[in-house]
């Protein structure tokens, strides 16, 4: 009686130890991210992914630090603070060139092509700037100097008759931005969505649109990470970017959906009512390393950039064919 008993209770704790390492299996094919992102209608698909359980089904667990900028994110990034950053071209080309080892992983928006884009000049109505020319001598509020938004502020400058060099650029975070234009702290504002379209629902107008100065599609931002995690983790970037394009794709095919638009609502803050008037176009799936190329060029002219720079070995794999 007492081997059969000793049987069972070896027996149970066999099934109690195997059970142990099976849940231990599991937490350890769980992967956590901390991603580096900005409160804008370029993240949508990012945030799909999340609500969607897109990351989860990858064994990926995405926290999400949300930032000012694109070039905010990155110092983070360099540090080791986070994963993967949202960022603008501009900046990653920048850090890259430094030799920080950027790279990008995955697209996140692009600009021009077309009227009305997802970022535009805002002005205000009564007497408000409308060209470059009659903005010398006065104040353009864009997120940060010298990344993407400052450097195409500078070409729509260039582009409606003004000297660029004559303009005061002052920093103001995309969500302050109208407020500052209301203020007089700036005459004009590079604002993206959703806060343009808030913008111009209210008391806002217009001016100009970057795509003026912007003949072709170019990335305006994008995922990032840092050569050596890739080459260290090349598997958890494949599951990272495999799940942001099924965000992409769920974004694209249920867009206006009542579930789309909670998405967007609650990490843009905007009402759904608001949420349902944004322009919001495609998402890519895609970077053309050649459009890159046509930043770095832009980058040239604007001062940013100098000496020879290869912009397309900037482009990791996984952002010029969409994994499966």
């Amino acid at each position: 009686m007492f081997d059969a008993f000793r049987r069972h209770a070896l027996k149970a704790l066999a099934g109690t130890l195997l059970a142990a390492f099976a849940a231990t299996g599991a937490l350890a094919q769980t992967t956590k991210l901390r991603v580096s992102t900005i409160p804008i209608i370029d993240t949508l698909p990012l945030q799909v992914a999340i609500a969607k359980g897109f990351f989860a089904a990858e064994g990926l667990e995405v926290d999400t630090t949300p930032v000012a900028g694109g070039a905010a994110g990155l110092p983070a990034l360099a540090a080791g603070h986070v994963q993967i950053a949202f960022s603008n071209t501009v900046s990653t080309l920048l850090g890259a060139k430094q030799g920080l080892g950027f790279e990008i992983i995955a697209a996140g928006s692009h600009m021009g092509g077309g009227k009305p884009d997802i970022g535009g000049i805002i002005s205000q109505k009564a007497g408000g700037v409308r060209t470059g020319k009659e903005l010398e001598g006065k104040r353009f509020a864009v997120n940060t100097r010298n990344n993407i938004g400052w450097m195409y502020a500078r070409e729509w400058v260039r582009a409606t008759g003004g000297d660029p060099d004559k303009v005061t650029y002052v920093e103001v975070p995309f969500p302050q931005m109208p407020d500052a234009v209301r203020g007089n702290r700036a005459e004009v504002a590079f604002v993206m969505d959703p806060y343009l379209s808030a913008a111009v629902a209210t008391d806002m107008q217009v001016v100009g649109w970057p795509a003026d100065a912007v003949k072709e599609r170019v990335p305006l931002g994008q995922y990032v990470a840092t050569k050596t995690y890739i080459q260290q983790n090349p598997a958890v970037i494949d599951k990272f970017v495999r799940a942001y394009l099924k965000g992409v794709d769920w974004a694209n095919a249920n867009k206006g959906s009542d579930e789309w638009v909670k998405i967007m609502a609650g990490f843009t803050r905007m009402t759904p009512e608001n949420v349902k008037n944004l322009h919001v176009p495609p998402f890519e799936k895609i970077v053309a390393p050649a459009s890159v190329e046509t930043i770095a060029a832009t980058m040239r002219k604007n001062g940013l950039l100098d000496g020879a720079f290869d912009a397309k070995s900037v482009v990791y794999r996984t952002a010029t064919t969409p994994v499966r």
